[in-house]
């Protein structure tokens, strides 16, 4: 197949990857970088909605350089870096104010890189209005979760709007990550449901040391790891806690700002652990230490329309799972517990936690191999490729 170029509007910004904040948009690119069939790609920094978001861009992004990388351009409000000869990343500051300037700066880059067919793969819905001057054969959107009912964009509704109904109408490709957003997008015929995936090997490597803040917790073990936003229930958190007063809940992951004081209140039980954010090159170590893993996200629009990467990386360790129901779990569902309400959530966890064994933890190891990120990026480029040719 025809080499091309891609433009990647990307979700997060780079210097949050190597952090080791881990997401979907993370996964594609780093197969794409693997990927012979890739020429260059240019990886723009999430662009900025507002001006509180484009300090902290300049802060981390601009004033702030990546690790063993080259900064070959750089202005007051933007910087294009080059990690390797494959891969250059953008960071700007200047879209929430002028979004047609910055989109005309970032082809001028791609000009400069001498960027030939280009790919534009957009991880950011926003972008949508802007895209018709950069000169791509091909225009492909990752609809990752649907923002329009995530707490974080409820400013934005009339934005989001408009630039999901571009995308529907002039994308060339549309990926999701779940079935309910295939529907959202009318199901059409460009739209494909492409779930998430995991990296087998990395959560099963081996670790000499466990770190202390899980090693010494009381087993057994009830896991979750992930961000701790609206969409957890902390309440069916807490009516795990009481029904299950020699086990301990373990929460891995950063506390978002409105949960504070739901965290506040099931505090004061003694087998609630708040551990806080861990990387993605720690997650495996966290996971391995669980008994079970567990989804308790709020039966909601938004968790209905995502794929929780946790799912796989839980069935990566061999780890039963129980989630609530209508949390993005459909693909997967033969293979973990779907409750239908606290009651039946306990007794669910606890009917797993006493039925596990060797067989069914390598079952679900088996299982979940297929779902891998290798094969998520596998279909995307068969069908970016007959679009092409």
């Amino acid at each position: 197949m025809k080499k091309f170029d891609v433009i990647m509007f990307n979700m997060s910004s780079f210097s949050e990857w190597e952090e080791g904040v881990s997401n979907r948009n993370y996964h594609v690119l780093q197969q794409l970088l693997q990927n012979d069939q890739i020429g260059k790609i240019l990886a723009v920094d999430y662009l900025p909605l507002n001006f509180k978001r484009a300090l902290r861009n300049y802060k981390e992004n601009i004033a702030l350089n990546l690790k063993d990388a080259k900064v070959v351009n750089r202005k007051w409000t933007s910087k294009v870096t080059k990690v390797s000869d494959k891969l250059y990343v953008y960071s700007g500051v200047n879209f929430c104010l002028r979004p047609n300037k910055t989109l005309n700066n970032i082809k001028k880059v791609a000009l400069d890189l001498n960027f030939g067919d280009v790919v534009v793969w957009s991880f950011f819905p926003f972008v949508a209005p802007y895209l018709n001057n950069l000169g791509q054969k091909l225009t492909v959107f990752e609809a990752v979760d649907n923002w329009l009912n995530h707490s974080s964009y409820q400013k934005y509704q009339q934005r989001l709007t408009e630039s999901y109904n571009i995308f529907k109408n002039q994308a060339d490709l549309i990926f999701t990550v779940s079935q309910k957003l295939v529907h959202f997008f009318d199901d059409q015929p460009n739209v494909y449901w492409i779930p998430n995936g995991v990296d087998y090997k990395h959560y099963n490597q081996k670790f000499a040391l466990v770190n202390r803040d899980i090693a010494d917790i009381p087993k057994p073990i009830i896991g979750y790891i992930g961000v701790i936003q609206d969409r957890v229930d902390l309440k069916l958190i807490e009516h795990l806690a009481r029904a299950n007063p020699k086990k301990s809940i373990v929460l891995v992951g950063p506390v978002w700002s409105e949960q504070d004081e739901l965290k506040k209140a099931v505090n004061n039980l003694k087998n609630i652990y708040f551990l806080g954010y861990k990387s993605y090159n720690e997650a495996p170590m966290y996971i391995q230490q669980f008994d079970i893993g567990i989804i308790p996200h709020q039966q909601a629009e938004f968790s209905a329309s995502t794929n929780p990467m946790k799912m796989y990386e839980y069935l990566a360790c061999g780890k039963p799972v129980v989630a609530t129901q209508n949390s993005g779990t459909e693909n997967i569902e033969d293979m973990i517990a779907v409750a239908n309400n606290s009651e039946d959530f306990n007794d669910k966890l606890n009917d797993l936690l006493k039925s596990d064994n060797d067989d069914k933890k390598q079952e679900r190891q088996e299982f979940v191999k297929k779902h891998s990120w290798i094969s998520a990026a596998d279909k995307m480029m068969d069908l970016i490729n007959k679009k092409l040719s």
